[in-house]
């Protein structure tokens, strides 16, 4: 494929490794849970991950970084059973009252995370990751879903390089490293010979309302890690100007939706 062989998994480890976006521990998503359970659990976005999928309702799925359950409720009420994994336990328990809310029973959960051993796991028929494959080892987590499924993979990944719109990167005079792009996805599927298929889903959360700039500022921290005094001021500002009136008109986000069947 190339003229000399590249090695792309030590490529992205090295680069994950460099990037401004640090990957959150358990700890960070537990105390996020309550917030973004809400808004997670109802979303287009869900119906638009779903209907890209292949399934019946005799199949089994593995959901992987589950969060609250934005997919594995829906899901659930579409195939025999589902398996829900997450290393955050708040997520978990935001998922189990969904569904206790929905009505739906055929739910597994495990407190496991991408790193951990899954040998307890049984085989399914399919395996999902919905925006949650930000890991050190990219290629050992494909390497998981493709050893776990019966018949096919899906997983969407940010587009782009940058959980932070780069206009308010470029505003506050904040430079970072960009986290992994997509693209590495479907070259290390295609190394160990799957056919990968690529789509895209737009999103665009009108539900992320903040009521003041001090909110503004305490999100992109989330996102970025830090701020210093000077570049949390011209945050401030950049929501005065472009985001406190405007918060109907946010930009689209763009998922890459990456597909690709495990059946020999």
């Amino acid at each position: 494929m190339f003229l000399e062989p590249i090695d792309f998994a030590r490529m992205y480890k090295e680069h994950k490794q460099k990037t401004v976006f640090k990957g959150k521990n358990s700890g960070d998503w537990d105390n996020k849970s309550k917030e973004m359970a809400p808004r997670m659990q109802k979303s287009e976005y869900v119906e638009d991950f779903i209907s890209r999928m292949n399934i019946s309702k005799e199949d089994t799925v593995l959901d992987i970084g589950c969060g609250p359950g934005t997919l594995a409720i829906p899901l659930a009420k579409k195939v025999k059973h589902v398996i829900a994994i997450d290393f955050s336990s708040q997520m978990l328990e935001q998922l189990e009252a969904y569904a206790a809310r929905e009505g739906v029973k055929n739910i597994t959960t495990y407190h496991i995370g991408w790193e951990d051993d899954w040998s307890h796991l049984p085989q399914v028929d399919i395996v999902v990751a919905s925006r949650s494959i930000e890991v050190l080892d990219l290629e050992d987590a494909l390497s998981k879903m493709s050893s776990h499924a019966k018949k096919a993979c899906y997983l969407t990944y940010k587009t782009g390089g940058s959980f932070v719109d780069m206009d308010i990167l470029d505003y506050i005079g904040k430079k970072i490293i960009t986290k992994p792009d997509f693209w590495y996805i479907p070259i290390l599927l295609y190394k160990e010979g799957y056919l990968p298929k690529i789509d895209y889903i737009a999103t665009k959360d009108a539900s992320v309302k903040y009521s003041n700039a001090d909110e503004f500022v305490t999100s992109l921290i989330w996102s970025l890690g830090s701020l210093d005094d000077e570049q949390q001021e011209k945050a401030k500002e950049y929501f005065e100007l472009y985001v406190e009136n405007r918060q109907d008109s946010i930009k689209p986000t763009f998922w890459a939706f990456v597909a690709w069947s495990c059946e020999k």
